[in-house]
């Protein structure tokens, strides 16, 4: 079957750690006898002769990203769309399939393609289902949290949402929760499967804390509290740092691990509360540097606005580490036990705060958490796949 993948959520030579929840299901996708898949991933346009000291890296990085490249051995092409920030988002799925519907004709005509799989509904599944209608294909669009949660919210977008998803050929969602989102919208059940993120669980899997602290340089005495993801509005690490304002920090210290717009604006909050000794602003991890680190910790902390299907929890529960969360996106399936950690339904620092002192306190069986609690593999959610492909009797299968 010859699948090609269409998403800016993907990795390239100048952001390897990108997108790594869907390069890890297409890797496993590709893996599978019979599977020839290809990736294109656009990125906006920008002018190489605008590349200069002056403008920020995250922009003149995309001028540096290369025609066609190999990720894990999967043929990428970046194909460039038009982008103007914070202005014209309407627009970005037209401008996205112009940028993209050349190549993927010609890529078309060098191999017939039997099936495009989109990630994130908008721009990129509205993209997508506008040349596969051109082509004569079908789309399967899995949603992610944020283009569902948030985009269909806005009203000008909220119509091209809907439209695409009535268009596609079917829909995953990586919870139930954004399942019964979508159905709101007006998409009939049937026509959406639930299929969750999955797991490495070759790299997060329980291991000696002791050791784990003793190679992170961490003391042995701490209770640590570990929090990952972007450094960005949505990860709601504002709240969380204001909960342990509340706390008695001694001989206890937050890590929050990742990299994003919001490093500065968080690291003076942490300056101007007094806590730069008890909140540490770790940096971007690698997949093995974070398994250590969930080793390490007591407990994970989310603290998110919208979650999809939240990999830091998932990869967690793997390692044995107990997650205290808000009651966002598909935290609660994931969550499925009391056991595996604790989910918090008031949203405000006092309530996050009061729940890790519970958890903390409580003695959790690792072991257990990481048997019970640990999600399939990526080879387990591409067999699901191509079991929900097999079904819609898509060509060639």
């Amino acid at each position: 079957m010859n699948i090609l993948a269409f998403t800016t959520l993907w990795p390239n030579s100048e952001q390897p750690g990108f997108g790594l929840f869907v390069k890890n299901r297409l890797c496993a996708l590709s893996r599978i006898e019979g599977v020839n898949l290809r990736c294109v991933a656009p990125v906006p346009f920008f002018p190489q002769s605008l590349n200069s000291r002056l403008i920020p890296n995250r922009w003149a990085l995309m001028s540096r990203i290369p025609e066609f490249e190999k990720i894990e051995g999967i043929g990428t092409w970046h194909p460039r769309y038009l982008v103007t920030p914070k202005i014209g988002m309407s627009f970005y799925g037209k401008w996205m399939a112009k940028g993209a519907e050349g190549l993927i004709r010609r890529l078309h005509e060098a191999d017939p393609i039997d099936l495009i799989d989109a990630h994130y509904v908008y721009p990129d599944g509205y993209a997508a289902v506008k040349i596969a209608r051109k082509l004569g294909l079908r789309v399967v669009i899995t949603a992610r949290g944020t283009d569902i949660n948030l985009f269909s919210e806005m009203p000008l977008i909220r119509p091209l949402i809907k439209g695409t998803l009535q268009k596609a050929g079917h829909i995953v969602a990586v919870s139930a929760a954004l399942k019964d989102k979508i159905v709101s919208l007006g998409i009939a059940e049937q026509k959406i499967s639930v299929v969750r993120n999955g797991v490495d669980k070759s790299v997060f899997h329980l291991r000696d804390m002791t050791q784990s602290r003793r190679k992170l340089g961490i003391e042995q005495e701490l209770k640590v509290i570990l929090a990952a993801g972007s450094l960005v509005k949505e990860k709601g690490f504002d709240r969380l740092i204001d909960a342990m304002s509340l706390l008695d920090s001694r001989g206890l210290k937050l890590y929050i691990a990742g990299e994003g717009p919001e490093r500065e604006r968080l690291q003076g909050k942490i300056d101007g509360l007094g806590l730069s000794n008890k909140i540490v602003l770790a940096g971007v991890k690698t997949q093995a540097e974070l398994a250590e680190w969930y080793s390490a910790a007591d407990l994970l902390c989310l603290a998110s606005h919208r979650e999809g299907c939240p990999n830091v929890v998932i990869e967690s529960l793997s390692c044995g580490t107990p997650v205290v969360s808000v009651d966002v996106g598909g935290v609660r399936e994931l969550i499925g036990q009391p056991d595996c950690g604790q989910i918090i339904y008031e949203y405000s620092a006092a309530a996050l705060a009061q729940a890790i002192l519970c958890a903390l306190d409580r003695k959790w069986n690792r072991a257990g958490i990481a048997s019970t609690g640990a999600a399939a593999t990526w080879d387990d959610v591409a067999a699901d796949l191509i079991g929900i492909y097999k079904r819609l009797n898509f060509k060639h299968l």
